[in-house]
C-alpha cells in the first residue's frame, strides 16, 4: 500500500529494497526535530507513524473547521497551515483523489474565513483572497456569493453584481444551468440594497477613535467604573457622563478606555468633537446628526433635512449595532439630547465641564467625575515623562505636581519643560513656577485653581522667543478647531516659512498637537489662555486676513476647475498672506476636499458673528463644486448664506443661496421643494433687476421639468433662459440653455432642431474654455447618434464625455456619461457591456445622491437584463426603478419602468404586461413623447400577436 500510494501505478525498479532506506531517512529527520521520541514503528506487514493529531496539520485544520466553523480568528489560523501544494512531488490515484479532497476542504474553509470575517466588519481583508479562489474555481457558487457580499460590504455594489454576472455565464456556458438559490439571494439583496443583508454585513464600521493617549497613567478607579457601568446588562440604555474640570483629561480618559476595550464593539466607533468650550460655534445638534448619519450611511445615501427626521434615522442605523458613540466635548445637555441613540447594544460616552443634571434626572445618565490626580499618580505621569530626575528626588516631584494643582494637562506641559531642560533641577524649576503662580496671585487677588493653571501655562511660555509667543497667542484667535501653516501666515501677518517654524517650536512645547496632515489643533484651555494674553494683536484685522486668505484659495480652486464660470463667481481680491499653489485640477480637488470641514465652519461663523458677507462669499465661490457633492455641506454652506443675506437685506445674495439650495433639493430627489426655492429665486432676482439670476432661476426650473419628462415646457424655460443669458452678454449660461434646450429637442422627436442648438452650444463653450459645458454636449450627441442609428459613434461620444468629467473631477455628471454609453452599448448588441456600464452609473448616483441619474440606471439595467434573456431580474431593476421615479416625480421614467415590466412580465402574466403598457402609453401619450409612445404601442402589439386572445387589442 505505501508503494502504491507514494510512487502511483509506476514504481520505480527495486522500489521494494530502497524502502527500508527510506524509513531509515525520515525516522532520522523526526529524530533530530524531537529527540528521544519514536515515530516510525516497525510492524508486522509495514510501518506505522506513531504521532499526536495535534502535532499534524491536516488533523488540527480539519478540528478547527469542526469545533470553530464560525470564528474568523480559529479560521485564520487553520489557513496558515496551508503551505503549498498537497502531497507536492507525488503522484498516482490515491494521491491525486486525496489532494482533491484537500483541496475542497481547503476552499470551504477561505468561504468560511470569510463568511466570518464580512459578519465581523472585516470584509475588506477577504476581497483578495475570495477573488483568488473564484478565479480558481469560477463554478463554486458559494465563493462566489461570499466575495458578492464582501464587495457590497465595502461599498463596491457594481463589482458585487459584476461578479454575479460573470458567475451566471460561466454556468451557462460550462454547466447551461442559471445560479442556485444562494446567489440569486444574494444577488436580489444587493440590487435592492436590502436592509437585511446590510445587517449580515457591515459595510461601513467606523473607527474614528483619536490617537491614544502616549504615557497614560491613573484613574485606575474611573476606569473601573467605566468598565462596571458600561458592562452592564440589559435593555436599557447605557450614557455615561465624564465630567470634571478643564485640563482634568476628561477626554484623554474616555479615548483611553475605548482604545483599550474597542474589541467588545464590532460594528466600530463615532467620535464627535461637539466643541462645546472652543472660542468659536458650538457644533449644532442638526450638523452633529449630519456627521454622525455620513459616517454611518453608504456613500451619497440621503440625509434627512429636519433635525428631528435626523435623529430618527440616526437611532434606527445604530439600532442593534455594537458600537460605542464618544461626544466629546459638550456644553449643555440640549447638545446631546438629539444624539443619544437609546439602544442597549450602543453605549454613548460624553465628556463635559458641566455636569449635565438634566441628562441625568431625565435620561438616567450615570455621571463619572474626574477631579485631579491622586499625588502617586501625578507623580508616576512626571516620571514617566521625565525619568530618573523624578525617581531620585520624589518629594520635590511631588511639589512640582501640586504647583500643576495635580491636572494631567499641565503636569505634562511641565514635565516638556523640565525635559527641555535637563541640566536644570526640579527644586529649581518648582522655585520658578512658586515665583510665576506667586505673581500671579497678586494679580488675581486670589490663589484659585485657575490663577495656578494660568501659572503653568505662562510658565511653559517664557522659554519660547517672542515669536513663538507672538504665534501662540495669535492662535487663540484662530477662529476654526484646525488650522495650518498658511492660515497661521494669514492670521498673525508673518512669512510663510516663519509660520512653519513656529508651529513646530509649538508642536515640541505641547502647547498643540498634530491632527492629520500638516493640520494642528490646541486644546481649548490653552486656545482660551491664548486668547486672553493676546491683547495686542489687532483682532479684526487678523481674522480678516483669515477670511481673505480662505476665499482667495477657494477662488484660485475653483477657477482650476471651472474656468468657464469664473465671471459668475465673485470678484476676489489678491490676498495680503501667502496661498498654496494649486497649479491644476487635481491640487484644486485635494486641497478643497481637505479643507471643505474648515470653510464650513467659516461660514458659520461668519453668518453669526458679524461678517455676513463671508458667509455669502463662500456659498457663491463653491456653487458648482458642492453642485453635485457633499448633499450635507451644500445645505449648511448654503442654509448660512441665505440667513446672512436676509439679516443683511442682500437680496440678490439670498437668491442666489436659495438657488443652490434649490439644485440640492433638485438632486436629492425633492422636487417640490427645489421648485419653491428655484422660483423664490427668480422672484428675488425680479426684484432687483438682476437679469442673469433670472436666467439662471429659469435654467434651473427648465432641468427641473426636464427631469420630470416634460419636455416641451422644458425646452420653453430653455429658450427664455438662453435669450436672457444673450442679452447680459453670459455666453457660459447662453451654452448650458442651449445644450440642455438641443437634447430635449432630441429626445422629443425634432433631430435636426436639436443638433443645431448643440453644434452653436459647442462653439460657445469652446470660446468661453468651458470643458464641463463641452462634455454635456457630447452627451447629447451621443444620444442623437443613437437615434440615429449610429451607436459605435454614441458609445465614442459617451465615453469622451465621461473622461472629461472625471478629470474635473465631477462624479454625477461622469455618472450621466456612463448611463448614456450603457445605453449605446445595448443598441450596438452588447447587453452584458451595457449593464456593466449601467451599474457603474448607478453605484455613481447613489453615491453623489442624485435619484433622479438612479432612476436612468436601474432602468438601463432592466432593459440591459431583459435583452441578455433575464426577464426576472430585468423586472427586479424596473420595479425599483419605479419606486425611484415616483417618489422623484420622474414621469418619464415612470413610463419606462412601466414598460420594461410589461415586457418581463410579457409571456409570464399576460394581464399585468397589459397593464403596464397601458399605463406607459398614457403617460407617454401625457407627456408628448411620441417616439416612446409609438415604441411601446409597437412592442405590445408585437408580444399581443404572440400571446393568448386574452391579450388582443
Amino acid at each position: 500500500m505505501l508503494v502504491d500510494r507514494v510512487w502511483g501505478e509506476s514504481p520505480p525498479k527495486q522500489v521494494r529494497r530502497s524502502l527500508p532506506a527510506h524509513i531509515t531517512r525520515i525516522r532520522r529527520t523526526l529524530e533530530q526535530a524531537e529527540p528521544g521520541s519514536t515515530h516510525v514503528a516497525r510492524e508486522s506487514g509495514g510501518y506505522r507513524l506513531v504521532i499526536q493529531p495535534e502535532q499534524v496539520d491536516v488533523h488540527r485544520f480539519r478540528n478547527a473547521l469542526r469545533d470553530h466553523p464560525t470564528d474568523a480568528a480559529a479560521l485564520r489560523t487553520a489557513l496558515s497551515l496551508w503551505i503549498g501544494e498537497p502531497l507536492a512531488g507525488l503522484r498516482g490515484h490515491w494521491v491525486e483523489r486525496t489532494r482533491r479532497t484537500l483541496r475542497e476542504e481547503h476552499a470551504a474553509a477561505v468561504v468560511a474565513w470569510a463568511e466570518a470575517e464580512i459578519r465581523s466588519g472585516g470584509a475588506a481583508s477577504t476581497i483578495t483572497r475570495l477573488t483568488e479562489l473564484t478565479d480558481e474555481h469560477p463554478l463554486r457558487e458559494t465563493a462566489a456569493a461570499a466575495l458578492m457580499r464582501a464587495l457590497y460590504a465595502v461599498g463596491r455594489s457594481a463589482d458585487a453584481l459584476a461578479q454575479y454576472e460573470r458567475t451566471r455565464r460561466v454556468l451557462q456556458q460550462e454547466l447551461g444551468v442559471d445560479p442556485g438559490r444562494e446567489l440569486a439571494a444574494v444577488h436580489e439583496a444587493v440590487l435592492r440594497h436590502d436592509p437585511r443583508l446590510t445587517a449580515a454585513v457591515r459595510a461601513a464600521v467606523p473607527a474614528q477613535l483619536p490617537a491614544d493617549v502616549t504615557a497614560f497613567t491613573g484613574r485606575a478607579d474611573e476606569l473601573a467604573e467605566l468598565d462596571r457601568l458600561i458592562g452592564r446588562t440589559g435593555d436599557e440604555p447605557i450614557v455615561v457622563a465624564v465630567t470634571g474640570t478643564a485640563g482634568s483629561g476628561k477626554t484623554a480618559t474616555v479615548v483611553h478606555w475605548c482604545h483599550r476595550e474597542r474589541s467588545r464593539f464590532p460594528d466600530g466607533q463615532l467620535y464627535l468633537d461637539l466643541r462645546g468650550y472652543d472660542p468659536g460655534e458650538p457644533l449644532p445638534p442638526t450638523e452633529a446628526l449630519a456627521m454622525l448619519l455620513t459616517a454611518l450611511l453608504p456613500a451619497g445615501a440621503e440625509i434627512p433635512l429636519r433635525p428631528e427626521e435626523r435623529a430618527a434615522r440616526f437611532r434606527t442605523e445604530v439600532s442593534g449595532r455594537r458600537m460605542l458613540v464618544i461626544l466629546d466635548n459638550a456644553a449643555t445637555v440640549e447638545q446631546v439630547r438629539p444624539l443619544l441613540p437609546g439602544t442597549s447594544t450602543c453605549p454613548v460616552m460624553v465628556t463635559s465641564r458641566d455636569s449635565l443634571a438634566g441628562l441625568v434626572a431625565l435620561h438616567g445618565v450615570h455621571r463619572v467625575q474626574l477631579d485631579q490626580l491622586p499625588t502617586a499618580d501625578s507623580v508616576a505621569l512626571l516620571g514617566r515623562l521625565i525619568g530618573d530626575r523624578v525617581t531620585a528626588a520624589p518629594e520635590v516631584a511631588a511639589a512640582l505636581a501640586e504647583r500643576c494643582v495635580r491636572l494631567p494637562l499641565t503636569l505634562r506641559l511641565a514635565a516638556e519643560h523640565a525635559v527641555s531642560r535637563p541640566a536644570t533641577s526640579l527644586a529649581r524649576l518648582v522655585d520658578e513656577l512658586r515665583a510665576a503662580q506667586h505673581a500671579l496671585d497678586l494679580l488675581s487677588g486670589g490663589d484659585d485653581q485657575r490663577a495656578a493653571v494660568r501659572a503653568v501655562f505662562s510658565w511653559s511660555l517664557r522659554r519660547l522667543s517672542p515669536g513663538a509667543s507672538r504665534t501662540f497667542a495669535a492662535l487663540g484667535r484662530h477662529p476654526t478647531a484646525l488650522f495650518d501653516a498658511y492660515a497661521l501666515a494669514a492670521l498673525a501677518g508673518s512669512p510663510l516659512d516663519e509660520a512653519r517654524r513656529q508651529l513646530d517650536v509649538l508642536v515640541r512645547a505641547h502647547l498643540i498637537h498634530p491632527a492629520g496632515a500638516d493640520h494642528f489643533g490646541m486644546h481649548d484651555l490653552l486656545k482660551a489662555y491664548a486668547a486672553e494674553i493676546g491683547d495686542d494683536l489687532d483682532e479684526h484685522n487678523a481674522l480678516d486676513r483669515v477670511y481673505d486668505y480662505y476665499i482667495a484659495t477657494v477662488s484660485a480652486a475653483m477657477d482650476r476647475l471651472y474656468p468657464g464660470e469664473a465671471h459668475r463667481r465673485p470678484c476676489v481680491a489678491a490676498p495680503v498672506s501667502p496661498v498654496p499653489a494649486i497649479t491644476n485640477a487635481d491640487a484644486a480637488r485635494n486641497w478643497l476636499g481637505t479643507e471643505l470641514p474648515t470653510v464650513q465652519a467659516l461660514v458659520a461663523r461668519a453668518a453669526t458673528r458679524g461678517r455676513p458677507e463671508h458667509a455669502v462669499t463662500l456659498s457663491a465661490l463653491l456653487f458648482r463644486y458642492l453642485d453635485g457633492h457633499h448633499e450635507a455641506v451644500a445645505l449648511t454652506i448654503n442654509g448660512h448664506a441665505q440667513a446672512a443675506a436676509r439679516a443683511t437685506g442682500d437680496r440678490a445674495a439670498e437668491a442666489n443661496a436659495r438657488l443652490a439650495l434649490g439644485g440640492v433639493h433638485h438632486q436629492a430627489g425633492r422636487s417640490e421643494l427645489a421648485a419653491a426655492e428655484m422660483w423664490a429665486a427668480h422672484a428675488l432676482f425680479e426684484k432687483v433687476g438682476d437679469v442673469l439670476g433670472q436666467a439662471r432661476a429659469l435654467g434651473n426650473v427648465g432641468m427641473l421639468t426636464e427631469s420630470a419628462g416634460r419636455y416641451p415646457p422644458a425646452a420653453d424655460y430653455y429658450a427664455r433662459a438662453s435669450s436672457l443669458f444673450q442679452q447680459v452678454g453670459d455666453v457660459t449660461g447662453q451654452a448650458h440653455m442651449l445644450t440642455r434646450l438641443g437634447t430635449v429637442e432630441i429626445r422629443m422627436g425634432n433631430g435636426t432642431a436639436g443638433r443645431h442648438h448643440l453644434d452653436e452650444a459647442k462653439v460657445l463653450h469652446r470660446r468661453a474654455g468651458h470643458r464641463f459645458g463641452e462634455a454635456w454636449v457630447k452627451i447629447g450627441l451621443g444620444e442623437l447618434a443613437a437615434i440615429e442609428g449610429c451607436p459605435a459613434e454614441a458609445v465614442r461620444l459617451h465615453t469622451e464625455a465621461a473622461g472629461m468629467f472625471a478629470q474635473l473631477g465631477h462624479g454625477d455628471s461622469e455618472a450621466w456619461a456612463i448611463d448614456g454609453r450603457g445605453r449605446s452599448e445595448l443598441l450596438s448588441g452588447r447587453p452584458f457591456d451595457a449593464a456593466d456600464h449601467h451599474r457603474q452609473a448607478l453605484e455613481q448616483f447613489r453615491r453623489h445622491g442624485d435619484q433622479v441619474g438612479e432612476s436612468w440606471a436601474l432602468n438601463g439595467l432592466g432593459e440591459a437584463c431583459q435583452a441578455d434573456g433575464y426577464p426576472t431580474t430585468a423586472r427586479s431593476h424596473h420595479t425599483e426603478a419605479l419606486i425611484v421615479a415616483t417618489r422623484t416625480g420622474c414621469r418619464e421614467q415612470i413610463a419606462r419602468a412601466r414598460h420594461g415590466l410589461a415586457r418581463a412580465a410579457a409571456h409570464l402574466d399576460a394581464e399585468a404586461a397589459r397593464q403596464h403598457y397601458d399605463q406607459a402609453i398614457a403617460i407617454y401619450t401625457e407627456l408628448g413623447l411620441s417616439m416612446a409612445k409609438a415604441k411601446a404601442k409597437a412592442t405590445r402589439a408585437e408580444l399581443a400577436s404572440r400571446a393568448s386572445p386574452a391579450f388582443i387589442i
